[in-house]
């Protein structure tokens, strides 16, 4: 047991977390998957149930002993991460809910290190059977299994980039977080630069891509690779890539509109209209709408999330998403579809300076969910809304009407897909309040980036925690 303190005074007990450290955890995991006793596998067969184990994880059709269904946030880490930013209305949350109120109730909690260990552990596993797997490696099947491996040792790796390091251009000299590559149980390994992390994950990644996975068994398929490395690329500011990769997707799945875009948002489970990729695709039964909603409908989104819907029943999102009382109607998704990748590439027209063309997608995207639809020219976009959290874009300037046009688009379409919190943390880390039972609670600038865990620190010291985290007493 431990007490961990961070800094402005917030003081939590917490108890329980893993004591194991991060190279750890997942071998004793691995020795202990039935029905191979305490060997490591040797057969592609066997190596393939290693790996079906996680992607079946992301699918939902199980919770997975490696946490692997966290890579792409299934349903209740959205839920989760939802009432961690900006777009709920806390102060009016029903006084039977046990909902969060902001981030901090999470980072005083062992969950904020949970999510570190189980990316570690996939990283071992993967990096188990990398070393290992020999016999039917070279085939066509054995290749795109390792292929498999990369690309989930490289998603683990950017779920850690986001969550557990500062957003690009908060610090001088950014940290990273410890890369390992294979399997030592006597290695602590220090933080790597934020550079190093990125090469690591863009590095699994392209390797990943070269296997062309044909097989969907193994997931990652040329196409999911590409949107993972869109993805990338956009977190770190590489917009040209970005752009390359995200227009490459709109271009071989095209927007949807109308009835068809209606079709796609109310498919409870299952892949719809021009999805990529759904993690909890067959989602157990805690993880299904039917569990989640209820709970989630205990708070209604804020009015000013709300008033960006300012054409209302003219917007096909308007009703979709939730109804007069402001409460939720809308899926939980987590995955890869077209509209994110639009927004993706539409964005980085604007950083790369080519603003005409940021535009130009911008009304095209708007006239895909809104209609009958008016065009904005650059003298008719909404002015700079002063109350917005976001006041600055992800290179700390400040915004101007078609970058806060741009972001309102993105922050309508992804509503609760688990982006709103990381697009805060990329834009500035906008500090900003809630209210519950009469007490005022403050997400501040170095809670956008968690915790390394402190046990992890304990045993070894030469790892340095980040910004705002300053205390940790054992005993």
């Amino acid at each position: 047991m431990f007490v961990f303190n961070h800094k402005k005074g917030l003081s939590v007990l917490v108890s329980g977390l893993l004591t194991l450290c991060m190279l750890c955890t997942s071998c004793g995991d691995f020795l202990d998957i039935k029905p191979y006793g305490r060997t490591v596998p040797k057969t592609t067969e066997e190596y393939q149930a290693l790996v079906t184990e996680m992607l079946t994880a992301i699918d939902g059709t199980n919770t997975g002993e490696t946490g692997a269904g966290a890579l792409f946030f299934n349903n209740e880490m959205v839920r989760s991460f939802e009432t961690y930013g900006d777009n709920m209305e806390t102060s009016l949350t029903s006084p039977s809910s046990n909902m969060a109120y902001y981030v901090g109730n999470l980072l005083g909690t062992n969950e904020a290190s949970v999510y570190y260990e189980r990316f570690y552990r996939v990283i071992s596993r993967c990096n188990i059977i990398l070393d290992n797997y020999e016999t039917g490696r070279d085939t066509e099947n054995g290749q795109q299994l390792i292929g498999a491996c990369y690309a989930l040792r490289g998603l683990a790796y950017y779920q850690l980039l986001r969550m557990y390091c500062e957003p690009v251009g908060a610090a001088a000299k950014p940290l990273g977080v410890p890369i390992v590559t294979g399997f030592d149980m006597e290695a602590k390994p220090n933080r790597s630069s934020y550079e190093e992390t990125f090469k690591q994950v863009e590095s699994d990644f392209k390797t990943a891509m070269s296997k062309n996975i044909k097989n969907d068994v193994y997931l990652f398929t040329p196409e999911i690779v590409k949107g993972l490395l869109a993805r990338l690329y956009f977190w770190t500011g590489h917009f040209a890539e970005a752009k390359q990769y995200a227009d490459q997707l709109v271009a071989a799945h095209p927007l949807l509109s109308g009835e068809d875009y209606k079709k796609m948002e109310e498919a409870v489970d299952g892949l719809a209209g021009n999805m990529l990729l759904r993690c909890d695709r067959s989602p157990v039964s805690d993880h299904a709408f039917s569990h989640l909603n209820p709970y989630f409908m205990a708070r209604p989104l804020c009015a000013r999330f709300v008033k960006l819907f300012a054409e209302k029943d003219k917007d096909i999102r308007y009703t979709l998403y939730f109804n007069k009382r402001r409460l939720n109607n809308k899926r939980f998704f987590s995955g890869l579809r077209t509209a994110e990748f639009y927004l993706i590439s539409m964005e980085s027209a604007y950083h790369l300076g080519n603003r005409t063309e940021a535009l130009r997608m911008l009304n095209e995207f708007r006239a895909h969910r809104i209609s009958p639809y008016t065009a904005y020219t650059m003298g008719t976009l909404p002015p700079v809304d002063a109350d917005e959290n976001i006041k600055v874009d992800c290179t700390g300037t400040a915004l101007t009407t078609l970058m806060q046009a741009i972001l309102n688009e993105r922050r309508k379409e992804l509503y609760l897909e688990g982006d709103r919190f990381f697009e805060l943390k990329r834009n500035g880390r906008p500090e900003f309040w809630a209210t519950s039972n009469g007490l005022k609670y403050t997400t501040e600038k170095f809670m956008y980036t968690f915790p390394l865990p402190p046990a992890d620190l304990q045993v070894n010291p030469g790892l340095v925690q980040n910004p705002g985290y300053t205390e940790v007493l054992y005993n």
